[in-house]
C-alpha cells in the first residue's frame, strides 16, 4: 500500500457527480464541527494556517472566518471548488508530497489523510512540514489509528463497493515517527465521542506536536 493508491480512489471519485460530502467517505461520520473546534484551540485571528489536502472544506469552511490566512492545498479541483471562497483563504491545487511556498505558518494541518500514507512516505511528510512551521508552530494530525497493531486495509472493501487503500498505524508508533524528527511537546488527544469509533481496532485520536 502506498499513496499512489489512495490517489487514483480520489481521482475516480472526483470524475463522479460529487458534492461537499463526498471526500467523507462515511457521511454519517461527520465530525468537522469538532474537528474546526479543536484547531481553534490552538489559533487565533492572526494566525497563518496550511491546510494540507483540504478537501471540498467541510472542515475549513467552519473555521476560516476566526483566524488570519489560510493556504488550503487540495489535490483535486473539483473537491476545492466547493471551499468558501474568502479573501483570507488562498487555494493551491497541488499534491502535498510537492507543494512548495517560501511561506511559514503558525499551524499545519493535516486532517484525515495521514492513513493515505505508507509509513515512510509518512516520515518523509512530516519532515517536509517541519521546515514549514514558525518557530512556536503547531503540527496538529487527526486520524484513525491502529490500538494495537498496525491495521493495513489494501484491496476490495464490502462498505465501500470498492478497492480502498489505507495504514492505520499504531498510534505509539505515529508517535515514535515524529519523536525520530524532533519534534517536541507531543500530546494526544481522544477528541470524538464513542460513536465516531466504530471498529475494535482502531480508534480516532488527534495530535499535537512542536518543533
Amino acid at each position: 500500500m502506498n499513496n499512489k493508491n489512495a490517489i487514483e480512489f480520489f481521482n475516480e471519485l472526483a470524475q463522479t457527480d460529487i458534492d461537499i460530502s463526498s471526500p467523507k467517505l462515511n457521511k454519517r461520520n461527520d465530525f468537522t464541527s469538532i474537528d474546526a473546534e479543536f484547531i481553534l484551540k490552538y489559533t487565533d485571528k492572526n494566525s497563518k494556517i496550511l491546510d494540507l489536502a483540504a478537501g471540498t472544506g467541510l472542515c475549513l469552511n467552519k473555521y476560516y472566518n476566526k483566524v488570519g490566512l489560510i493556504f488550503a492545498v487540495e489535490k483535486f479541483k473539483k473537491f476545492s471548488d466547493f471551499i468558501v471562497k474568502s479573501p483570507n483563504v488562498k487555494i493551491f491545487n497541488d499534491d502535498i508530497q510537492t507543494f512548495k511556498t517560501k511561506e511559514k505558518f503558525d499551524t499545519i494541518l493535516m486532517f484525515g489523510i495521514m492513513h493515505y500514507f505508507n509509513k515512510e512516505e509518512a516520515y518523509s511528510i512530516y519532515k517536509k512540514y517541519k521546515n514549514f512551521l514558525t518557530k512556536d508552530g503547531k503540527l496538529l494530525i487527526k486520524n484513525q489509528f491502529g490500538i494495537k497493531e498496525d491495521v493495513t486495509v489494501d484491496g476490495y472493501s464490502k462498505e465501500l463497493k470498492c478497492n480502498y487503500y489505507a495504514q492505520y498505524r499504531q498510534i505509539d508508533k505515529e508517535i515514535n515517527l515524529l519523536k525520530e524528527l524532533n519534534y517536541k511537546n507531543i500530546e494526544v488527544f481522544d477528541i470524538y465521542p464513542p460513536e465516531a469509533n466504530r471498529w475494535d481496532n482502531t480508534h480516532f485520536y488527534a495530535i499535537k506536536a512542536e518543533i
